[in-house]
């Protein structure tokens, strides 16, 4: 109906924007328009349309404001030192200041040790030296760039920690900090026989090759001694590497096991090695590899098989009388072997007996059965320590 008015009539209108149009191309295009979309939402809201000039207004009103806080944005930028982030308004740098996670980084800043000018100096040389190596370097132009490297690299005292900025007065105070807050710990600390040599070692490896001592070189390269202390935080990495046997040989010299060689063993003498080898071939594995048979015949069982080891077991008799006594009571019990009976005459006999004259009634069987079975009942009733017994009801 409504489009029979609007043929009649030869106009084209739209009740949102209350504007006509003469044609249906036109109707159709601002259809298409920010204004007609934006007075449809007014009228959701149960608000009047407005114009096209008033429309117009505004959106040069916001392109104003627009143009207003991107200029502002350009010309602000705010940094946070406490937690080492940058913003771009002044807005957003107002609200990280007055947000409790920011004052919780100050407050634990202020509570470091401040650094002197001095080491500030070196870190800021150390940090401005490139160790990034050309394919086009010759040899002489790579050494010199590591032995710049190595003289302007700031270098980690015994009193220094090796993970965090403290500083302790001994060496035994900094062992003792990095123990109890870094869980720091030492391989085979019983064989170490240089310990302020291996912390001088480590502490070189972090400060001037900036290289995690977990990682030893694998993953992303670090360019500075924060940067290596924060990856070891964070990751968890506050340990030597001493699992792979390359690792355990980069600080093999600061260890002595010659008190875990056997007696009278010289590394030195190839006798000796000879003669090690010759006995470790004679060591043979068992079939189910769970014993090692020595060359005197001793076994040496695994440790999970303790238990077994343990026990006492009653050593097997061999007397004639004894192997006789086994069979007798072996076949005269199991009643499978009836067909071995003699029944040839009027009392039957047993082919094995027990040495009697005369072969057992089953009244005296029935009765030694009897027997038996209610000393097991017996037996089994002292041996039950279950306290209550209820029965499965099946639903």
């Amino acid at each position: 109906m409504a489009d029979n008015e609007e043929q009649t009539s030869g106009l084209f209108t739209c009740m949102a924007c209350q504007v006509a149009f003469r044609s249906g191309e036109g109707q159709r295009n601002h259809y298409r328009s920010d204004w007609h979309r934006y007075n449809l939402k007014r009228k959701v809201a149960d608000l009047p349309p407005i114009t096209l000039a008033q429309f117009d207004q505004k959106l040069q009103v916001n392109q104003t404001k627009t143009d207003e806080k991107k200029a502002e944005q350009e010309a602000f930028s705010g940094e946070c030192e406490a937690c080492r982030k940058t913003f771009g308004t002044q807005g957003s740098f107002n609200s990280h200041i007055q947000s409790k996670k920011h004052k919780e980084a100050v407050a634990k800043a202020a509570s470091r040790p401040q650094k002197t000018v001095k080491e500030t100096d070196d870190e800021k040389a150390a940090t401005t030296v490139n160790l990034v190596v050309d394919e086009n370097m010759s040899d002489g132009e790579v050494n010199e760039i590591i032995d710049k490297r190595i003289s302007e690299a700031v270098r980690l005292a015994e009193t220094d920690c090796l993970f965090c900025t403290h500083k302790s007065d001994t060496f035994e105070d900094t062992m003792a900090h990095m123990t109890k807050v870094h869980s720091f710990f030492i391989p085979d600390i019983e064989y170490l026989s240089d310990l302020r040599g291996l912390i001088k070692y480590l502490g070189e490896k972090i400060s001037v090759g900036n290289v995690c001592l977990y990682c030893n070189g694998k993953g992303r390269a670090i360019r500075s001694l924060e940067a290596v202390r924060a990856h070891m935080l964070d990751k968890g990495h506050c340990k030597i590497a001493y699992e792979s046997d390359e690792d355990a040989m980069e600080v093999v010299d600061f260890y002595d096991f010659s008190s875990s060689y056997p007696q009278g063993y010289d590394p030195e003498n190839p006798d000796v090695d000879a003669e090690l080898a010759q006995l470790t071939n004679d060591i043979q594995l068992n079939e189910d590899e769970m014993e090692l048979i020595l060359p005197s015949g001793a076994r040496i069982g695994h440790r999970s098989l303790q238990r077994y080891y343990k026990q006492s077991f009653k050593p097997d008799d061999s007397r004639d009388s004894v192997l006789i006594n086994k069979l007798i009571t072996q076949y005269t019990d199991d009643f499978g072997y009836e067909s071995l009976r003699s029944n040839t005459g009027r009392h039957a006999q047993y082919m094995v007996t027990d040495g009697r004259n005369g072969a057992p009634t089953k009244r005296d069987a029935f009765a030694e059965i009897r027997h038996r079975e209610d000393f097991k009942m017996k037996t089994g009733m002292q041996a039950n320590n279950q306290k209550h017994f209820r029965l499965q009801i099946l639903q």
